[in-house]
């Protein structure tokens, strides 16, 4: 663990903006459409060593993948556990119920849509299916965190 004496070290949480590319494979694979591997690799190593890059830059501390290598975590566990189904049908939030016109933006900027808004929900008992994607995720972060100098560490 990380620590200090001498000042308050930072840290953040949550998807940071991912590149038009990486958006589109990771929305394709997540509609079931087949993405070439070799160049799912080659995006996600260029995204997360991206922000671990910027992250060292910005002064964090401790830093993350920004969620590069997902599309959100409420629709990338159920590609990886059992136990969910059908969509969760959540209610639209808030900003999207009094400011319809953003609404509009994201349409525009984002004409394909992941499943964010409509994830499986869970209906029976949760496992993971396999640990070998988040082994390959931890050891993308920890290669692109060597090539930055360590960062972070």
């Amino acid at each position: 663990m990380i620590k200090s004496r001498d000042r308050i070290l930072t840290t953040h949480v949550g998807s940071l903006p991912r590149d038009a590319e990486l958006t589109d494979l990771l929305i394709r694979r997540e509609a079931g459409e087949k993405v070439d591997p070799k160049q799912m690799a080659e995006a996600m190593d260029r995204s997360v060593g991206y922000v671990v890059n910027k992250q060292k830059e910005a002064g964090i501390d401790i830093g993350n993948d920004g969620e590069q290598q997902r599309v959100a975590f409420q629709t990338y566990m159920a590609q990886r556990m059992t136990g969910f189904a059908g969509e969760s049908r959540r209610k639209a939030g808030k900003d999207f119920v009094e400011f319809p016109e953003l609404v509009e933006m994201f349409g525009r900027r984002f004409p394909k849509r992941s499943k964010i808004q409509n994830a499986p929900q869970a209906v029976a008992e949760i496992s993971y299916r396999d640990t070998a994607a988040i082994k390959d995720e931890i050891a993308r972060v920890k290669r692109q965190v060597a090539a930055a100098g360590n960062a972070f560490l």
